[in-house]
This record gives structure tokens, sequence and C-alpha cells, in this order.
């Protein structure tokens, strides 16, 4: 029986980041069922029943240790792990963990990793050291590319390919219709998906965005429908409702990944700050309207041809509605063209787990 052992940002309750390890543990359990999963977790007790695998608290490194000299393979992802934009102790653990795995002499690959952004010269050294070493990079978009190209990273064999969460099913419409009921949302409704998140250099932004979606809303009567992914994004989720004059929903928890594409699929748009918000949208080609806080957003959206609205440091209503009007203006078409899009993002999306069980066999 093989077995791999897993390091992200797992446990703490992000969509994104579970959606992601869900992901490559359903892909890897398609290819081989009887694969031996092992997550580094801030909550293994519950990683662990939730997904069905072996977790260790990611902060143990004698267990972690012991995992990872008993596996085959180490997998490092995905997520944007490698970057200093969130601090340098971040990147200082997701690189040791890699550090244990080439000790122990371990096949390692990075993930569906989003690479960047690493601002400082010394940990830009200290990443080319370390990753020049692993034996498989696959990256979630170019632009990751173009961060590992300008660090001098050539070494490992490396692939573009998505995001694995792009594999993911949403749950059935009867399920989404369940939810609708509980969230006291009308079926007959039209709606607009709207996530945002804390974020330390938004300034205006939850203005901003309450004008705009007031304006959507005379304009085009659809519903803002408030999507949190993280515990704390309902504080501006709620600062940002108190500003409106026009009806609106806040989902009243945070729902698994597949029900959240469930309901996304049911909005007419979606305007999102966070990746994974954005990439449930592109699941069920919902057009989307990104508002820019981290370059991984930029990423994301220039890979699947999609337009920003601006960076939230200097966000104007007027923007998001120029963009929403250029959606609406052309739904028809811009909906075809991201189904498009989606149906070659999903099958690179399947060649992360393909590439990962080929290293694991070899």
């Amino acid at each position: 029986m093989k077995k791999i052992v897993i390091s992200g940002y797992y446990g703490f309750g992000n969509s994104g980041d579970e959606a992601i390890l869900k992901s490559i543990v359903r892909d890897f359990r398609e290819i081989d069922p009887n694969i031996d999963i092992t997550a580094l977790s801030n909550n293994p007790d519950k990683t662990s029943k939730e997904y069905n695998i072996n977790a260790i608290n990611r902060l143990n490194v004698m267990k972690i240790a012991q995992a990872v000299k008993n596996c085959d393979l180490v997998i490092s992802g995905g997520g944007s792990l490698l970057q200093d934009m969130t601090s340098t102790r971040s990147l200082l653990y997701y690189l040791s963990i890699i550090k244990i795995g080439l000790m122990f002499n371990k096949k390692i690959m990075l993930y569906a990793n989003g690479i960047g952004p690493i601002n400082s010269p010394v940990n830009i050294k200290r990443v080319k050291k370390v990753i020049d070493n692993v034996d498989l990079i696959t990256l979630r978009e170019p632009e990751s590319f173009n961060e590992l190209s300008r660090m001098g990273i050539s070494k490992p064999r490396i692939i573009v390919t998505a995001d694995p969460v792009l594999t993911t099913e949403p749950v059935s419409k009867d399920k989404v219709d369940e939810i609708f009921k509980i969230e006291n949302i009308s079926e007959n409704g039209e709606y607009i998906g709207v996530n945002i998140r804390n974020w330390k250099h938004s300034n205006d932004l939850e203005s901003q965005l309450a004008e705009s979606l007031e304006h959507i809303y005379n304009t085009y009567k659809l519903i803002p429908v408030f999507i949190p992914m993280y515990q704390s994004d309902m504080d501006v989720i709620k600062v940002t409702g108190e500003k409106m004059k026009i009806p609106y929903i806040i989902l009243s928890k945070i729902y698994e990944p597949e029900e959240l594409i469930g309901i996304i699929g049911r909005m007419r748009l979606v305007i999102a700050m966070r990746l994974h918000t954005l990439i449930y949208s592109s699941i069920t080609a919902t057009p989307m309207v990104g508002l820019i806080y981290d370059p991984k957003v930029k990423g994301y959206l220039d890979y699947i041809e999609q337009r920003a609205a601006g960076n939230v440091e200097n966000i104007r209503s007027e923007m998001i509605n120029d963009r929403v009007r250029e959606i609406m203006d052309n739904y028809s078409e811009c909906k075809i063209k991201l189904d498009n899009i989606m149906k070659d993002m999903k099958k690179k999306a399947k060649d992360n787990v393909k590439l990962a069980y080929e290293l694991l066999q070899s």
C-alpha cells in the first residue's frame, strides 16, 4: 500500500483550502481506493473524520517526521503556500516540511501550487535552495511559472495545470433547493453572489461595493446574496449590508464546497475577492467580477480570460458597475466562452493527480 503525506493550510475552516484537500483526496481515491493518506492539520480529529484519512497536528514535529519517514510521496499543496505576503514564518513552515522530506530522501511534489509573491531577497534564496531539489511541480496558473523563473528555479519538472478544486461537482438541484428554503431565498428571484474579506489595504471597499450593489439592483433587479468563505468574512459582509437600502441575503454559515458551487450556479453572476469563490463560480460557468487583493486573483482571472473590476486599494463603484454592464450586455456570449474555457481547465485539473500517481509509482 502506497502512502502519501499532504501539507497545506488545512483544519482552519477556510472553504478554499478545505476544498483543495477534499479534491486531492477524492482524485487519489478514484485512481487507487487503497492509498494511505495523511494530512497535516490544525484540527486533526475533524480532518480525519471529514475526509476519512489519517491526520496529525501540523506543529507536531516528531509525528510529522515519523509520517514522512514512512511515506512514499510528500505533497505540498495546493494553494498559495510559498509566499511571504502572509509572513516569512508561514513560508518557513512549508519549506520545513519539504526539507523533512528531502532529509528522508522522499519523492516530493508541489501539487497545483500558486507561487508568490515572494518579495524578500533572503526568502527568494531560501525558496530556490529547497524547491530546486523537489521532483515535480504542478502550478495552477502561468503567473506562478513566471514567479519560479524569476527566482531561477528550473531543476524540477514544472508543468502548468489548474487548481484541483475544478474537479469538484456541485450538489444536486434538490439539495440547492433545500438550502434556498433554509436561507429564505426565493426560487423565483434573480441573484448576484458576493464575497468579500477583511483586507488591511481595502480602504473604502465596503461603501463602494454597497453603492455598486444598489446600482445593480436598481438596474438589473439582482438581489445580493453574500457568501462567506471563512468566518472572518462575516464582519465585513455585515458592514457592507448595513450600508445598503436594498434587499439582500447573508448565508447563515459556511457551506461545504459542493454546496457553495451549487448555490453559486444559481446566481446570475458573482462579484468576489476570494480566489476560491471565483473558482467555484467558474466551475458552473457563472460569469464573474474579480476584486483583486492578491496577485493570485489576477493570475487566475487572466488564465481563464476573465477581467477584474480593479484592485481593492482603489476600487470605485463605477469600476464594478462598468464590468457588470459588460457582462450583462453580452451575457450569453460571456457564459458560453467561460463554459468552453472551463472544459479545458477541468481536464488540466485532473492532470495533477495523474502526474502525482506516476511519480508515486516510479
